[in-house]
């Protein structure tokens, strides 16, 4: 069965599977956006459980899945999780981590099959590291780096949430600290733009959000070779040193949601359409606990692919309110 299509033409192929929460994240970062979810639940998806419902939508040509948190490196089966995900024979395996367990567990996960790791470093100096991580160990992170490119993925991405007045100005660091690495194509320096959403919501927004347009425009003039990815159309720089550098910049930006292509899953059991709302989520998991087939399962897949919208949209396209009614309603 080839992929889901939304009510916008947006194919769903990829989806983004929060683990734990983010209250059991063992680094308290500043801008944390919690994945668009409030804080607690105690309530987590089983292996059994997360390996299950991406079968079902494997069923639909969703074939590359991501792990997230929360911290996912935190569950103490998480090799049980990835393994069992290793084995559905996906396109894409990857996990999005801080990397506090990464020196540890960097070569077991490879084994396990995930393929490649989204790092988090938003400073290349120690101190900013740990405002900005709650009192994260910086060097600890550096080795997590380091393992995760000795463990063989591909590639490794460098997680830089970039803060108005804290590390805007480590552009020009962060290219030289990836080119001292000497990775070569397997590592991704990746700048994200703040969202408002989570912690970074009002006054925090307005004080620390820095517009990424600046980044790109500098990485565009200097560039070798400017990749455009079919996922949110971001586009990647190779710069004259090798480095390679990706600009993720959604905040009022309506390419990158029309070009959406991945839905989320939260820690407990919830089809989840949009970072942003919390409005339209479809649960699933109540209904597996309570004994649904797979094809009851299917069905509720399909009406988070019918009411999923992109949050920012080009102004040709209508207010969806009373799509969003109307779908719900059908």
């Amino acid at each position: 069965m080839g992929p889901l299509i939304d009510r916008f033409g947006r194919p769903v192929t990829g989806v983004r599977i929060s683990v734990n929460s983010t209250s059991s994240c063992n680094l308290h970062c500043i801008f944390c956006h919690r994945e668009g979810e409030g804080r607690g639940h105690e309530v987590e998806m089983t292996p059994e459980e997360i390996e299950r419902i991406a079968r079902v939508l494997k069923g639909f040509s969703v074939t590359k899945v991501k792990l997230t948190g929360g911290e996912p490196t935190v569950r103490d089966d998480i090799l049980e999780i990835v393994e069992r995900l290793g084995r559905l024979g996906l396109d894409d395996l990857s996990m999005t981590t801080n990397g506090y367990r990464m020196a540890e567990l960097a070569r077991e996960l490879k084994d396990a099959g995930l393929k490649r790791v989204n790092l988090s470093l938003h400073s290349t100096y120690p101190d900013r590291y740990r405002f900005i991580t709650g009192g994260g160990d910086y060097e600890r992170a550096i080795r997590a780096i380091k393992a995760s490119l000795d463990a063989g993925f591909f590639p490794v991405k460098l997680n830089v949430v970039v803060l108005k007045g804290v590390n805007d100005d480590e552009l020009e660091r962060f290219i030289e600290f990836a080119r001292e690495l000497g990775a070569g194509d397997a590592l991704i320096l990746q700048f994200i733009e703040l969202q408002m959403v989570g912690s970074a919501i009002g006054g925090f927004y307005r004080k620390y959000h820095h517009d990424l347009k600046e980044y790109e425009a500098v990485l565009k003039r200097r560039a070798v070779k400017d990749v455009e990815r079919t996922l949110h159309r971001r586009h990647q720089y190779k710069l004259p040193n090798g480095v390679w550098v990706e600009i993720v910049r959604p905040m009022h930006n309506s390419i990158f949601c029309m070009n959406d292509t991945r839905i989320r899953i939260t820690h407990d059991g919830k089809f989840k359409p949009c970072l942003f709302r919390n409005d339209n989520l479809v649960d699933f998991l109540g209904a597996m606990r309570g004994g649904a087939s797979d094809e009851e399962l299917a069905e509720r897949f399909k009406l988070a692919v019918r009411i999923r919208e992109p949050f920012f949209k080009p102004l040709s396209l209508p207010s969806s309110s009373d799509e969003l009614s109307a779908s719900r309603a059908s």
